[in-house]
């Protein structure tokens, strides 16, 4: 390659992220991309932090549950209004629904959901945990720039997460995320994983990156881990139901509840599960930013993610495996450990069945328990349940648990091959996505 003169060099006004520019590193001439530039250059600094990105500080060493929001909160409402439900095709193409109506496009084309799945799109999001010396408090920081630390994003389409609106039903052979359907549940989490790859190769379950980007959403709204307490108790309400009551009324109702809140934040009201059951007084469908009944309804099965099992002789039972790609682990892995990139956590296996007192956070910040002895208004609010055997992952919690759900519950009590009558999941899309207008999408279809 011919010397080049940088002076005379095109000028640019805009490039992108995946672009290099050239830098001085120890008295050579190196190139770096311009995102991880902008890692370096927010690596470390709060008071830059405070200006590009939000935080909240989990105070986990105190009761109190009224922890509020710092930083550049404004971001955060920018980061909010862009996210919400689109009608997304086996292939990927992806149309905005309107934002307060998701029985219509968003350009007024009238909607068929049998054309695609009704998703939640948002823009990546960048983390990162930073623990205060003097207070021992751990902040968890987000924002739409690089700010040294990670991001939640799909696997090859990772400027943006793509997840299921509703819990997922079946069309044929298919799990589908649709309004009007019952949750598919009986089955494994093996079972719902096949049934969404039916879709295509790019569709899968949700996986931990979801449960962190919806636990992130829910503090940077209401400055408050009791997301109950803020949002709504859920289908189950505060006290739960009976499983006779789950299993013949609530586990019957159907998904779509929320389409007249479209990507807002709140609560449709439940009274009657069937015209026989009633619902608990407080019994609610819940909305936020468009995902309906993360939590309280039916337990959610989670890809990306499994646990040790003190019988297997490669293991002790209290390592805690995440693990990239769209896939379920092997046989062999569930025997030892995950192959290609993962990181390891250490699980609980005390206190099951207690509320949680203190996250794992750092820098990751890591949702899983670390410390129980929390109550259901104090701390995190939420329950979790572990011992040194289980293998899966559940989250959410079901109606049956009432005010024990929540953005922190977990199950992993149980074999990988578990097939509880209270466990779904719901779709998530790690294609390249095109967007597109509704009049658009649907001509394409047609």
């Amino acid at each position: 390659m011919a010397k080049k003169n940088l002076a005379t060099a095109t000028a640019v006004t805009s490039a992108l992220r995946t672009n290099s520019v050239l830098l001085e590193v120890g008295g050579s001439i190196r190139r770096i991309t311009i995102d991880n530039l902008m890692n370096v250059i927010n690596t470390g600094d709060e008071q830059l932090l405070r200006q590009v990105a939000w935080g909240v500080p989990c105070k986990q060493n105190q009761s109190s549950q009224a922890w509020g929001l710092v930083g550049n909160t404004g971001m955060f409402a920018e980061y909010a209004s862009m996210i919400g439900r689109y009608l997304v095709t086996n292939d990927g193409k992806a149309a905005k629904l309107s934002a307060t109506n998701s029985g219509l496009f968003a350009d007024g084309t009238t909607l068929d959901e049998s054309k695609g799945h009704v998703m939640v799109i948002a823009p990546r999001l960048y983390y990162i945990g930073k623990t205060e010396a003097a207070s021992g408090v751990t902040y968890a920081w987000f924002s739409m720039l690089p700010i040294g630390g990670y991001y939640l994003g799909n696997c090859d389409n990772d400027q943006y997460l793509c997840m299921g609106a509703y819990l997922g039903g079946m069309s044929g052979s298919a799990l589908v995320s649709r309004s009007g359907l019952v949750p598919k549940a009986s089955v494994n989490i093996d079972a719902l994983w096949n049934a969404a790859q039916v879709n295509g190769k790019a569709w899968g379950l949700v996986n931990y990156d979801h449960c962190q980007f919806m636990l992130g959403l829910g503090i940077s709204k209401y400055g408050n881990p009791n997301i109950q307490s803020q949002l709504g108790y859920g289908v189950g309400g505060s006290a739960g139901c009976s499983w006779d009551n789950f299993v013949n009324g609530a586990a019957k109702l159907t998904t779509g509840a929320t389409k007249a809140l479209g990507d807002a934040c709140g609560t449709i009201a439940v009274t009657q599960y069937t015209t026989t059951i009633a619902a608990p007084a407080d019994a609610c469908h819940v909305n936020l930013y468009g995902v309906e009944d993360w939590y309280n309804w039916f337990w959610q099965f989670i890809q990306g993610v499994y646990f040790g099992n003190s019988a297997n002789s490669a293991q002790t039972g209290t390592e805690i495996f995440i693990y990239e790609g769209n896939r379920m682990p092997t046989s062999a892995e569930l025997t030892t450990h995950p192959t290609g990139n993962y990181r390891q956590l250490v699980r609980v296996t005390t206190s099951s069945g207690s509320y949680i007192k203190e996250l794992q956070l750092g820098e990751h910040l890591d949702i899983f328990a670390k410390v129980m002895g929390g109550g259901s208004t104090s701390y995190w609010g939420d329950v979790s349940w572990h011992n040194d055997t289980g293998q899966v992952l559940l989250w959410g919690g079901s109606a049956m648990n009432g005010s024990q759900c929540g953005l922190a519950c977990a199950h992993s009590s149980d074999a990988w091959s578990h097939s509880p009558a209270s466990a779904g999941s719901r779709l998530a899309y790690y294609g390249k996505l095109t967007f597109m207008s509704g009049k658009e999408l649907m001509a394409s279809v047609a």
